[in-house]
């Protein structure tokens, strides 16, 4: 069993030593000398040209048209979603303005109602008081209160 293991370790020990290293050495003037001759651990460049691929015009065209109807497919579908998008979002901006502008009608009413009654009466008063000027504040008070009891009954 342990020549085994032992037998284990020497092959893995030795499968981990590179042989570039073996051969020239890990020195630095040893890396320098071969990088300036051009000599290093990475396979050279192949040429690239001579594995290129050619394709035939014909093939090329009908790949090219290919991709293009995809494209203009999804952007069609894209744009209909967008245009639908777009109508639900105009829809609910015109419901919110809607809602937003009859509160503001509410409120402007509700704010109206109180002024505008005090400023008809107001020159209501100031109308009669000129056509009248023996009328005073009571007696106005007075007629406007019986006014208002002989309406409410």
């Amino acid at each position: 069993m342990r020549r085994l293991e032992a037998l284990e370790a020497n092959e893995s020990s030795e499968c981990q030593k590179d042989p570039f290293d073996e051969v020239m050495g890990d020195g630095r003037a040893v890396h320098k000398r071969l990088v300036r001759i051009g000599v290093s651990r990475k396979k050279p460049k192949e040429n690239v040209a001579g594995n290129s691929l050619i394709l035939p015009k014909e093939v090329m065209e009908s790949i090219k048209s290919a991709v293009v109807a995809d494209v203009q497919k999804e952007m069609s579908v894209e744009r209909e979603e967008i245009t639908k998008e777009n109508e639900a979002h105009a829809a609910r901006v015109a419901e919110i303005e809607r809602a937003t502008k009859q509160q503001e009608m509410r409120d402007d009413l509700a704010t109206q109602k109180e002024p505008m009654t005090l400023d008809v009466i107001s020159s209501a008063l100031a109308q009669l008081r000129q056509k009248d000027p023996s009328l005073t504040s009571e007696m106005i008070a007075k007629v406007i209160m019986a006014s208002a009891t002989s309406n409410s009954a």
